[in-house]
Formats: structure tokens, C-alpha cells, sequence
């Protein structure tokens, strides 16, 4: 695939609210150490070495001087954000396999039974505390550096010790008691991490900081929710309401299987009272945050959330359009967007898109990078919010790898030319069905657009360093797959039947062009009977006079 650099540009926008957004910055503090977490499918990764590059390594987690460095620089370029997101996975893989006998027991895809036994081995209690404390390092280099700012974190399902495992203890205790910490299980540690609680030292933790705790970021208020099922709400002081969700729940790999199944932890029934007292006051709106996207994955195109929680969030969405703002998700570590179109499992009424951003850690090939996202609202503006463009910022791994980081792009200025709504109305879903269309109009053999998302979406690695995701020369099918992808399909049989329609054309033109063949060969064929029929009326007339042999058919042909 041949791509052309974008130039990036200052952001056009004239508003100086903002938010900062990071997400997968599966923060390694063991980085460079024998114990570093190093992708299974890269053979070429190094990461338990001091010789490795100091900002993170293709094929590895983050370390902290990469953190430090993302921090530097957006404090660099405007210290005062509104608030920070950070949209889950906030810890490195794999950290059960600190503690593991084997490798194969603290691997990150097992299959059968054997999450159920690392759920219940001996080590699980000392991996999950060790989630804890990492997270609550984590957290303490963001407030560290921007005191006063609230940050606002989801779950992600690494951030829950086996992946994907996250057994919902308020499902068993008694509702007349209130939940604590200590018998909520993992969200009772993650709680303790981010409330400012005491945590156990364990004698592997080993990084400089270790005792130290940060800033608060849940209350005793958020305890009835956090502890129940791993989600919680923030008003902020301009009045913008987010929703922290718990995506895990819904996770296709989501396990063990909750006691109430159709609303594991009450999360829908809360979202929709959220939304529902959002919309009495009239003096907020909604900014939802979470981690796995309820959409089809990118990389593996698999289906990420089980279909009766999508049908379920997309009904609530739906009911509340009027006063959500904002969907922002990670976990696929690029740069990306589901809208709804057509007959999409996204409702295509919907005012808002998925957004999903980069990752900080370059474990899969991207660069690392986190977003500015520019938005308005506020009694100066009736209390109506909009979330109106983003910049994207990249440190290159490619070079000295020293910490130049830099902008990427603008979202309005890049893709302007292809989505006009973006001037009137922000990042809304009809900003992003006119990108979407764009990229269904080839010149040549592919879109503009679509070509500009394609040198985009690992933050401009491609030409960089080696991506696991990269999609040099992506050709028709690899197309077909990208626009079923981001047209909002959520099941893996809407993606199929998605895919099936987009390459019928393709098939019809070759029928089109194979029915021409046929009946040119067919016409040539009887053109040559037709000279055949007439040679052998001469010749056997001469051949009566002249006594000569008659020829058959094959012999004349």
C-alpha cells in the first residue's frame, strides 16, 4: 500500500477546553528486568534486557520513562486540561505470570478450564495485589503531574488478574450490607489502588515509588457502585457528567458467568438511571468511557462483546441520544471509529460515533500516542455540550528514540475535505458517515480516504518499525474488511453478510465480463460454422466434379 505522510497541523478549533485521553498504557514497571512482559507471537522482541531502548520496544509493554515522557510533552504543550481519561488497560499484560510455575499457567489465551485454575491457584491472591499496586503507581504519575485535574479511569480487561476474570462478589453477599473493599474481590483491590487506601507491599515489587500513594480518585460514594461491578460517574465543574463502564462484563471472553446474566452487576439498570436523572436536571449531558468497544475487532475481526449486552447498550444509547455526547473506547491499540450505516448492528440514528484511540504502549508496531479532544458546554452554553475535534500526538520508535514527540494530525484538517458536517457539528456520527462514504469512493485502487485512515491508525508507524496490524497493500478484500469493520456491524454475522455484499459487485463484473466472453467466443464460433457451412457447400459441389475426398468438421476447424 502506498501512502503519502500527512503534515501535521495545529487544530483549527477556537475552544480552549480539552481533555487529554490516553489509553492501553499497560504500564510494565518490571521493563528491561528479567520479568519484562515480551509478546508471545514476536519472535524479534527483547525485553528483559538493560540494552533495550529506554521509551519502549516494539514487541513490549511500557515502561515509566515512556509514561514520563507522555506526560512531559502534554504538559509541555498546555498544562490544563479539563480532565484526563484513561480508557483501561492501564497495566501490562500477563501479570499472573510474575507469579506462575510455568509459563503456560500465566499465559494470556488459555483455553478450557484452565482461567478456573488460575483463578483458584495459590499465587492468584498475590497477582491480583500486585494489579493493584501497579495501577496505583500508574495513577500516582498522573496526579503527581497534574494536580487538582480529575482522571477518570474504566477497567480494562487486563487490569483484572486472569485476563478477562473478574468475579462479581456483590452478586453473593448480603444487599442489606453495605459492600467493603476486602470482600469485593479484584474490584475491591483496584478500588484500594485508585482511593487512596494502604496497600501491601509484596517483596518482588521492586520499582523506585512504591510506597508512595496518590491523590484519590474514587470516593466512598463511587464504593456502592465501583464495588459491585466496576463502574462509577463523575460530575465535573463545568457540569459535563462522565460514565465510567465496565466493558469486561460484556466481554466475549468474560468469565465465570454471573448470577444475574442479563445485567451482570446492574450496570445497564444504573446507566439507564444515570442518564435518565441527567436528563430531569437539563443542566448536564453524558460522555461515556469504557474499554472493549461494543463492535466487531480490527486484527482479528472477531466479535468483542456477547450480542444480548450489545442489543441491551445500543437500546439504552439509543433511548438516551439526546444527552450522550461522546463514546470513547481502546483496547484494539489503533486508531479508529465504529458509525452506524445502513443496516449495521450500530443504530444509524444515533448522533454519536465510537471513537477509539491509539495505544501508549508499541507493543503491537504503533506508535505510542494519546489524543487532545477539544470540546464545548457549560452554562454559557445552556448546558449543551459537543465534543468538536482532537489532535493526535506520536512519539516515533523509529530514529534515537529519545522522546521527540510531536503531532500527528487534526482530525478536521486531515479528513476536512472529506467530511463537510465536521465544521458544523463536531465529532458526530454524521461527521464520521461522510468519512465512511468517502472511503467507498476509489480513485484508483483506493479511497484518499481510506488511504489516510490506513497511514493513521498505528499512529503513523507504517514505514516506522514492524507492525503486527500493518495492512501494506491492502487490497480489495482487505478493503471490503476495513469498511465493514468501521460501518458499525457488531456481530460476526453481520460482519459476514457485510463482507458478502461489498464483494458482490465485484463478482457480478466478473459474470459481466464472463457472459461477454461466452457470448463473443459463441459468436465466433458460429461465424466459423457459418464460413465452414459455406466451404463445404462449394466443396462438395467442386468435389462431385472433381471426385476430391470430403473433409469432416474437425479437419475444416
Amino acid at each position: 500500500m502506498a501512502v503519502n505522510p500527512t503534515t501535521a497541523m495545529s487544530s483549527s478549533t477556537s475552544s480552549d477546553k480539552y481533555f487529554l485521553w490516553f489509553t492501553d498504557i499497560h504500564y510494565d514497571p518490571y521493563y528491561s528486568s528479567k520479568d519484562a512482559y515480551k509478546a508471545g507471537y514476536n519472535t524479534k522482541a527483547v525485553c528483559n534486557t538493560t540494552s533495550i531502548p529506554p521509551l519502549g520496544s516494539v514487541g513490549c509493554d511500557s515502561p515509566k520513562a515512556l509514561i514520563d515522557s507522555a506526560i512531559a510533552y502534554a504538559t509541555k504543550i498546555d498544562a490544563s486540561p479539563s480532565f484526563i481519561v484513561l480508557s483501561g488497560d492501564l497495566i501490562r499484560h500477563g501479570v499472573d505470570k510474575l507469579y506462575a510455575s510455568s509459563n503456560h499457567e500465566g499465559s494470556e489465551h488459555r483455553v478450557g478450564n484452565e482461567v478456573e485454575i488460575a483463578a483458584h491457584s495459590e499465587y492468584h491472591t498475590d497477582a491480583m495485589k500486585e494489579a493493584g499496586n501497579i495501577i496505583n503507581d500508574l495513577v500516582t504519575i498522573f496526579t503527581d503531574a497534574f494536580p487538582g485535574v480529575e482522571v477518570i479511569i474504566s477497567i480494562g480487561n487486563n487490569d483484572v488478574v486472569p485476563d478477562y476474570y473478574l468475579q462479581l462478589q456483590g452478586e453473593t453477599s448480603n444487599s442489606s450490607n453495605l459492600m467493603t473493599p476486602e470482600d469485593s474481590g479484584m474490584l475491591g483491590i483496584i478500588y484500594n489502588a485508585l482511593s487512596g487506601n494502604d496497600k501491601e507491599e509484596l517483596t518482588n515489587y521492586n520499582q523506585v515509588g512504591a510506597q508512595r500513594r496518590g491523590r484519590s480518585l474514587l470516593s466512598v460514594e463511587d464504593s456502592a457502585t465501583f464495588l459491585k461491578g466496576g463502574y462509577y460517574s463523575r460530575v465535573l465543574p463545568d457540569g459535563l457528567t462522565v460514565l465510567s463502564i465496565n466493558t469486561v462484563l460484556y466481554s466475549s471472553f468474560f468469565g465465570p458467568e454471573p448470577l444475574n446474566a442479563n445485567d451482570p452487576g446492574e450496570q445497564f439498570t444504573w446507566m439507564r438511571n444515570t442518564l435518565l436523572n441527567i436528563r430531569e436536571r437539563g443542566n448536564s449531558q453524558a460522555l461515556i468511557i469504557g474499554h472493549v468497544p461494543p463492535s466487531m475487532g480490527s486484527f482479528r475481526h472477531s466479535q468483542l462483546w456477547k450480542e444480548k449486552y450489545i442489543n441491551v447498550y445500543y437500546d439504552i444509547i439509543k433511548e438516551f441520544d439526546d444527552v450522550i455526547i461522546g463514546q470513547l473506547f481502546g483496547h484494539l491499540h489503533s486508531d479508529e471509529f465504529r458509525v452506524g450505516a445502513g443496516t449495521s448492528g450500530i443504530p444509524s440514528s444515533l448522533s454519536t460515533p465510537l471513537l477509539l484511540a491509539g495505544s501508549l504502549t508499541p507493543i503491537h508496531g504503533n506508535n505510542p500516542s494519546f489524543r487532545k479532544v477539544f470540546y464545548e458546554g457549560g452554562a454559557a452554553d445552556e448546558n449543551q455540550y459537543k465534543l468538536l475535534d482532537y489532535e493526535s500526538h506520536r512519539l516515533s520508535m523509529s530514529g534515537s528514540n529519545t522522546g521527540d514527540w510531536s503531532q500527528l494530525y487534526t482530525f478536521s484538517e486531515t479528513y476536512g475535505t472529506f467530511t463537510k458536517d465536521i465544521k458544523t457539528e463536531g465529532l458526530s456520527a454524521n461527521a464520521f458517515r461522510s468519512l465512511l462514504r468517502s472511503m467507498e469512493e476509489k480513485h484508483g485502487n483506493m479511497s484518499p480516504a481510506l488511504n489516510s485512515f490506513l497511514l493513521l491508525k498505528d499512529s503513523g508507524s507504517a514505514g516506522d518499525v514492524e507492525s503486527s496490524h500493518s495492512d501494506d497493500d491492502c487490497d480489495a478484500d482487505c478493503q471490503a474488511e476495513w469498511l465493514c469493520t468501521l460501518s458499525g456491524t457488531t456481530t460476526t454475522k453481520q460482519y459476514n453478510t457485510c463482507l458478502q455484499q461489498k464483494r458482490e459487485p465485484s463478482k457480478h463484473i466478473i459474470g459481466i465480463a464472463g457472459a461477454a466472453m461466452f457470448a463473443a467466443a459463441f459468436l465466433f464460433i458460429m461465424i466459423v460454422r457459418l464460413k465452414k457451412k459455406r466451404a463445404r457447400d462449394q466443396y462438395e459441389s467442386t468435389a462431385s466434379i472433381e471426385g476430391t475426398v470430403e473433409m469432416n468438421d474437425h479437419d475444416m476447424l
